[in-house]
């Protein structure tokens, strides 16, 4: 059971980071950059992406103790994020719900891209944090260890696919980037429904 619901974490996550669908942004952002410079920005990117997800774990509960959220609620409104972001990976669309349009258009202006806007909101992003808070809600110690882990080795592979991030796209193309990413819209809807009828189950 604690097997199944964390290897479903770790597909919920990666899904929701979506680092591969991430690939043509990563490359838009750190273009003329080196290959040894696009890799620390990808760490930096990974690193606080993990830590800000690691807070909202260990701290999400007070959070919504503090402003007087109920799980289910929030499992509801969680869940309409995802299908607005499902959706929009289904479509092919460039996401607004992690980034706007205005804000990749000063992406330029920064000196340094890792923290914001890649680490933030792009990676750890509305999804990934209402995710890690209500996966972190109502879980044992033992289980939020093992979510602690299962963050660091989803945003580890993200940081690996950012690394190699111009090999990844000369080998899937634009086409397979594109059907990838879809799928994983799929499992996200999925699970977006999944977190709405749970929510709605629990308040009635």
């Amino acid at each position: 059971m604690e097997t199944g619901f964390l290897i479903k974490s770790f597909l919920t996550l990666f899904t929701i980071i979506d680092p591969i669908g991430g690939v043509p942004f990563f490359l838009s952002i750190s273009a003329g950059y080196s290959e040894e410079e696009r890799k620390k920005i990808a760490l930096r990117a990974s690193l606080t992406a993990c830590l800000t997800l690691l807070f909202f774990l260990w701290i999400g509960k007070y959070l919504l103790s503090f402003f007087q959220i109920s799980v289910s609620s929030f499992r509801i409104a969680g869940g309409i994020l995802l299908f607005l972001i499902s959706m929009e990976m289904l479509f092919g669309k460039t996401t607004q719900v992690k980034t706007t349009e205005r804000e990749t258009l000063k992406v330029k202006e920064k000196e340094d891209v890792s923290i914001v806007p890649l680490g933030i909101p792009y990676l750890a992003g509305p999804g990934a944090i209402t995710t890690t808070i209500i996966l972190g809600e109502t879980s044992t110690l033992y289980i939020k260890l093992g979510l602690s882990l299962i963050i660091f080795l989803v945003l580890l592979i993200t940081f690996l696919i950012f690394s190699y991030s111009s090999k990844i796209s000369k080998l899937l193309g634009e086409l397979g980037t594109k059907a990838i990413v879809r799928i994983l819209g799929l499992i996200l809807a999925s699970i977006a429904i999944e977190y709405i009828t749970t929510g709605l189950k629990e308040i009635f």
